[in-house]
């Protein structure tokens, strides 16, 4: 007596959870990185008692221009920020460009 058994079965579940988990092929991986990294910013800003709708880079700019007591605190994070982003991604000024994108979605 034989017994059929599918492909799937015999594999083993390491890699069919990796298969389950894997990007379409059309998908590059940098997209995603950046929605998870946008999504996270909007977290960490709401955590923070900022606006529900601005990203934490954003709201680093923001409080940058409009001064205040705190400044050399955002400006300090500004700069970790701008420079993360300028070693890891390539962008320059990341918190003034998160900003204009800001007021632009804003309307």
């Amino acid at each position: 007596m034989t017994y059929q058994t599918t492909e799937d079965r015999r594999r083993p579940f390491r890699t069919r959870l990796q298969d389950a988990f894997a990007l379409p092929p059309d998908v590059m991986e940098d997209e995603i990185t950046e929605v998870i990294l946008f999504r996270m910013s909007l977290v960490l800003n709401r955590a923070t008692f900022g606006p529900a709708d601005m990203t934490f880079s954003a709201r680093t700019a923001l409080a940058c221009d409009r001064g205040g007591k705190a400044c050399l605190f955002w400006r300090i994070l500004r700069g970790g920020i701008d420079l993360y982003c300028q070693i890891m991604r390539a962008e320059v000024c990341h918190c003034a460009t998160a900003l204009k994108n800001y007021h632009r979605r804003r309307g």
